[in-house]
């Protein structure tokens, strides 16, 4: 075997397969017809997938940590958007003090780093708490979500014309009814479009509650990087699973939208 051939081989067992084969391309005499004899991305893919997924069954890992990563997300999705509803209607139907309080909250959760907040609660304010470590990183996510999502909700609220109100009272309907009936579809389409972001934003951020011994998508790759050393094939399959959350995700607040969207059904 020639020195060009050892030399595209072991590039190509360190991992940089593709390095390799365009070394042995480059410096061999018969380019065209080593170049596929050589080629070795088959083979190192193969070995990727062992030694990252099929040895000590470390696949079980990933689909731990995915379990974990969708509990923290339906779990933040749903208890920050009934707080989130709740801090909208106190902002807009009580007493100043009461409101004061929100925008207060509201400011609060804006100014904090997610990180911050997160080990906050989990090191300091619940440190001696039994709350186990999901449970605190879902608190964290629905503290933090729901000031988004309570701004969202009453912007899109304040932005149907108060003329609204009066016709839907005009027309004999209670402000509860007028509120359901003529003002919370025409709210829902300027809500739906911002809040479907922060969904995926949400679901994206859940990739940080490992610092707290939760392990979830993110940190299960990370303890498959630590154990094969090899960073490019657990990261990368990290994000395809992220990819295809917010995929599935997105295409469900789709379908919701069109539903309620007059306009998106024509489309």
């Amino acid at each position: 075997m020639g020195v060009s051939a050892r030399k595209g081989m072991i590039i190509c067992r360190n991992g940089k397969m593709f390095a390799g084969v365009f070394a042995r391309y480059v410096q061999s005499d018969n380019k065209i017809g080593n170049f596929g004899a050589d080629f070795c991305v088959m083979p190192g893919l193969r070995e990727s997938i062992y030694s990252n997924l099929l040895l000590e069954d470390r696949w079980l890992m990933l689909t731990d940590g995915l379990v974990n990563t969708i509990k923290v997300s339906l779990w933040s999705m749903l208890l920050a958007t009934l707080l989130g509803a709740i801090l909208c209607a106190v902002r807009m139907n009580t007493r100043r003090w009461a409101r004061n309080c929100v925008r207060l909250y509201v400011e609060l959760m804006r100014a904090i780093p997610l990180l911050v907040l997160l080990l906050l609660l989990f090191y300091v304010i619940l440190a001696d708490a039994s709350l186990p470590p999901l449970w605190i990183a879902i608190l964290c996510f629905t503290l933090y979500f729901s000031a988004y999502f309570s701004e969202i909700f009453r912007s899109g609220i304040e932005g149907v014309s108060r003329g609204q109100w009066e016709a839907g009272l005009a027309l004999g309907l209670t402000p509860w009814r007028t509120f359901m009936k003529v003002i919370l579809p025409q709210a829902l389409t300027k809500i739906i479009p911002v809040y479907k972001g922060q969904m995926i934003t949400l679901v994206k951020s859940t990739s940080i509650i490992g610092y707290v011994a939760v392990v979830d998508l993110t940190k299960a790759g990370d303890l498959i990087r630590s154990r094969t050393f090899d960073a490019f094939f657990p990261l990368l399959l990290v994000a395809a699973v992220y990819l295809l959350l917010t995929l599935l995700l997105g295409a469900l607040l789709d379908l919701f939208e069109k539903r309620v969207n007059p306009k998106s059904r024509k489309i």
